[in-house]
């Protein structure tokens, strides 16, 4: 069916086309009478023409000159069905019971959407929305009819509005469901709607505390409210969030506290700590070597070269042989591990380790990182998320080398113990 529809849609543009190309041709020709009638037709021929004018016919009074519903003033509900009850009386011809039943339907309908324009149901608005009913002797599918035409619309608003402050108290989901289950729209989907805005909001609130990358405990108690105040459950959020936003929100919370010198603890590493020596970190890394190697000889001639006779030439003289040498790059797979008071290199016989007293200066551009040391320095490629976490934690960790008392770890500490874990 909806095919068929498409396909009609698209032959009613063909024709209307072309019947305007027709009409302008024969306007062009001084036929206005005939050019008149086909753009009329063409008019009412086009979707985009014919199809609002057929809406506006559907929505004309129902009896094309009725005044019965002119002059109703749906906000004045003591004075509904006595201007109706009067304009029926000035009406020309009598009301069979299918026009009044159509009338009533109108009437409720104009009522109800005046009455729940504020979202607030007031007692005297119902007994009035029960009067029309019962006077025109409309039945409860009828109304549930009208009902339907605003219900959805209805409760969507409703809920946008209550959630425009990010929360939503407990008057305001009474106020949701009093109107669903007058409206008669299914409390299940109501809950749908009420999910879907809270869900969206939270993203909104999320990507918001996590815009610079770092996720602090301050944040993730901020996180903890905003769930509390959109009435979503902890539980809810797991199933919402996906794995690529869990893990950024993970990311983020690793980032701030390396930053602030809180490290993971890795127990057991495949390399042998010294006493009191804890280790971080460890990430797969590349160490990339570049040599100089002996790649052969090349020879060069010092002889000189003369005529004998007409078609035979002599040479005389030497040559020698120099020695080739080229760069070539060697590559060592290997895992970098940080720990408390060194960096180590664990790939067999290119390990090495770094001593933070040792160590000059390091750097990470993109997937890269440079460690140097006095008169030597190492090139690793490391994964690009992995090098920026090792770099923040070396940073950190050096800080605390040099200074155990490392404040910005005891203020984390300290706003730690203050606030909510969220993730």
């Amino acid at each position: 069916m909806k095919t068929f529809l498409i396909i009609l849609k698209i032959v009613r543009w063909i024709l209307g086309v072309a019947f305007l190309l027709t009409s302008l041709g024969l306007l062009i020709e001084q036929s206005f009478g005939a050019s008149a009638i086909l753009i009329l037709f063409t008019i009412f021929l086009v979707p985009l023409t014919g199809d609002y004018i057929v809406s506006k016919i559907i929505n004309l009074n129902l009896a094309g000159n009725h005044k019965v519903l002119q002059s109703i003033n749906y906000s004045e509900l003591h004075t509904i069905l006595p201007i109706y009850q009067q304009n029926v009386l000035n009406h020309k011809k009598a009301l069979s019971d299918k026009q009044k039943i159509k009338f009533g339907r109108k009437i409720y309908y104009n009522t109800l959407c005046t009455a729940i324009a504020d979202f607030d149901l007031s007692q005297s608005e119902i007994v009035k929305l029960n009067e029309i009913k019962m006077y025109f002797n409309l039945s409860d599918q009828q109304v549930l009819s009208e009902k339907n035409r605003i219900s959805e619309k209805t409760v969507k608003n409703l809920v946008q509005k209550c959630y425009a402050d990010r929360v939503l108290t407990d008057l305001e989901s009474k106020q949701i469901t009093n109107i669903a289950i007058f409206l008669q729209f299914p409390l299940d989907k109501a809950e749908e709607i009420k999910n879907k805005i809270a869900f969206s909001l939270f993203n909104r609130i999320l990507e918001e505390k996590i815009s610079d990358n770092r996720l602090s405990p301050i944040k993730e108690t901020e996180l903890k409210q905003a769930t509390r105040n959109l009435k979503i459950d902890h539980q809810s959020i797991k199933v919402f969030l996906s794995d690529r936003k869990i893990k950024s929100l993970q990311h983020a919370k690793l980032l701030w506290n390396l930053d602030h010198g809180i490290f993971p603890v890795i127990h057991n590493p495949s390399i042998t700590l010294a006493r009191d020596e804890q280790c971080y970190l460890n990430v797969n890394a590349t160490l990339i070597e570049n040599k100089l190697v002996h790649a052969g000889y090349s020879r060069t001639s010092t002889g000189v070269s003369f005529r004998v006779m007409k078609g035979v030439n002599a040479r005389i003289g030497g040559g020698r042989y120099r020695p080739v040498k080229e760069n070539i790059r060697e590559i060592h797979p290997g895992t970098l591990y940080l720990t408390s008071s060194r960096i180590v290199f664990n790939a067999g016989g290119k390990s090495f380790q770094i001593p933070f007293y040792k160590l000059i200066s390091h750097n990470a551009r993109g997937g890269s990182l440079e460690l140097v040391i006095q008169n030597k320095s190492y090139s690793l490629r490391v994964n690009y998320k992995e090098a920026e976490i090792f770099t923040l934690a070396l940073s950190s960790s050096l800080r605390q080398y040099k200074n155990a008392n490392d404040h910005l770890k005891i203020q984390a500490m300290r706003e730690i113990s203050m606030n909510e874990n969220f993730i």
